[in-house]
């Protein structure tokens, strides 16, 4: 009797689904009704079924998809836009968490800024990716200090792979005014002794003269 009343309720929901859709002006007919639940699916259960996998053991379709995106050779240290990241060091400044005012000089100098993925991570009750900013250097790891960027958000944000490491390009190279060369006084102290020298030679003929 319940798999009766399940069919029964599964059939009449097919059944409303379709009536709806021709009231909205679709045509009575199959493989447009199919585009239709199709559009339907993708529209308002895909995202549940992107969620639901937040808690399996194998870290869902979302997260290996992400994984593999950023998991290949050169992949990983990405370049951002400096406006992008702004925020996430205003956070680290008012935090405490880190000393930002030598990477901000980085990425000043060279335009861009620069972050390495770490992985997917659960930012704010939605999937996202988390990336490392290295602010004291990229050969050192910082995976506290992470840049978040919105799983959904992967695709139309502006990204662009390294293909190499900050050290290797010599982005973090720091940019020093350069110092006035000191005059060595040297030459100043041989003249006054070479001088000295001369009045001494004058004192001494004098006496052999007398």
């Amino acid at each position: 009797m319940e798999n009766n009343n399940n069919n029964q309720n599964l059939q009449a929901a097919i059944l409303n689904l379709f009536q709806e859709f021709q009231d909205a002006g679709g045509s009575p007919k199959v493989t447009e009704f199919k585009r239709y639940i199709d559009q339907q699916i993708n529209a308002h259960v895909k995202p549940l079924c992107g969620r639901s996998s937040l808690s399996s053991s194998s870290g869902g379709g979302w997260r290996n998809e992400q994984k593999a995106r950023f998991g290949g050779r050169g992949m990983k240290w990405v370049k951002v836009s400096i406006d992008s990241i702004l925020p996430t060091l205003d956070r680290f400044d008012s935090t405490g968490q880190t000393e930002t005012g030598t990477y901000r000089a980085w990425i000043e100098s060279q335009g861009f800024a620069w972050v390495r993925y770490n992985g997917a991570r659960i930012h704010e009750g939605q999937p996202a990716a988390a990336f490392e900013v290295r602010t004291t250097g990229s050969t050192y790891d910082q995976p506290k200090e992470l840049h978040y960027i919105l799983d959904s958000d992967l695709d139309t944000t502006e990204i662009n792979y390294l293909h190499s490491t900050p050290h290797a390009m010599r982005l973090e190279v720091a940019v020093t005014p350069v110092k006035p060369k000191v005059e060595e006084k040297n030459e100043v102290v041989e003249d006054v002794v070479i001088e000295e020298d001369f009045e001494s030679m004058d004192l001494d003929m004098d006496v052999d003269l007398d």
